[in-house]
């Protein structure tokens, strides 16, 4: 058995904010002194302005070490690769779900460490699983290699211009407002809604700790971007992506399809739905001349 701690919080990116804000701070002090010190302690104040700097980040790197201290929080033996969510309830990969895997830096990871990623039957992907001491890359390797008997291969490149439909609609979303604009005739609007019940009736639920399938659509109407449509178990609305239970996939699918029903003439029409308790977003049809 093999197990090691994934750090759930102490995001670097917040280290190295906080240790930039200790640098400013320190900038704009050592101005006030310029300004505000006789020039015969000015020379003694800018020096013991330096170590403070360097306390202060001290103590801001110290706070980042103890937010990743814990228990080991995934275990690799035998069985399969297991881990604890967020209500330390164990989830897994059974070992006769796993066919290869991956090792390597992920976009996807929150630190820049290695990965470990389990290709599944079904066709899934696991999420990447960040690797850390004693689950190194080594010894993650020698049992899935020796142990389970499974092969490593390589990630194949992503194809930036596949895609499995194509519709005429032009898509921009607003997360900061929970908006998506979709422009389009009132035909390939309805075609594009569509394809949101189909995604639902036809993508299997990933299993926990899985990435989900997804159809990639080609929007054409305007500037050619792809969309990723997936189902889910929780709602993820971003740019080029939407992934939801098959539930809200077909209330999208059937909203669409009422508001547009009317539709016949050049008009701007909106509906909303609900991700989650106090979580609304709005869908903005913009209908276009036949």
């Amino acid at each position: 058995m093999l197990s090691w701690r994934v750090p759930t919080s102490g995001d670097p990116r917040l280290l190295r904010l906080a240790l930039a804000q200790v640098g400013l701070a320190s900038i704009v002090a050592g101005l006030l002194l310029l300004v505000a010190i006789p020039r015969e302690w000015l020379g003694l104040a800018l020096f013991g302005l330096i170590p403070l700097a360097i306390f202060m980040g001290y103590l801001r790197w110290r706070a980042y070490q103890r937010s990743m201290d814990g228990a080991n929080n995934v275990r690799l033996d035998d069985k399969g690769l297991f881990w604890l969510d967020g209500a330390d309830n164990e989830q897994g990969f059974r070992r006769a779900e796993v066919v290869s895997f991956h090792i390597g830096r992920d976009a996807d990871t929150l630190r820049p460490v290695p990965a470990l990623t389990l290709h599944l039957k079904g066709g899934f992907e696991s999420q990447p699983i960040e690797l850390h001491p004693p689950g190194t890359s080594d010894a993650v390797r020698r049992i899935l290699n020796d142990d389970w008997h499974i092969t490593e291969r390589e990630r194949p490149p992503t194809d930036k211009t596949a895609y499995d439909i194509a519709v005429a609609v032009y898509g921009e979303c607003h997360e900061e407002f929970q908006e998506w604009h979709w422009e389009g005739t009132a035909e390939e609007l309805r075609r594009f809604f569509a394809l949101f019940a189909t995604a639902a009736d036809q993508l299997p639920l990933p299993p926990p700790g899985a990435k989900p399938l997804h159809r990639t659509i080609q929007l054409t109407h305007r500037d050619p971007t792809r969309l990723h449509l997936s189902r889910d178990r929780a709602a993820h609305l971003e740019p080029n992506s939407i992934a939801a239970p098959a539930d809200l996939l077909h209330t999208i699918s059937t909203r669409a399809a009422e508001t547009l029903a009317p539709a016949t003439s050049p008009v701007s029409l909106k509906f909303d739905f609900s991700t989650a308790s106090h979580n609304t977003w709005t869908f903005h049809l913009h209908i276009l001349a036949q």
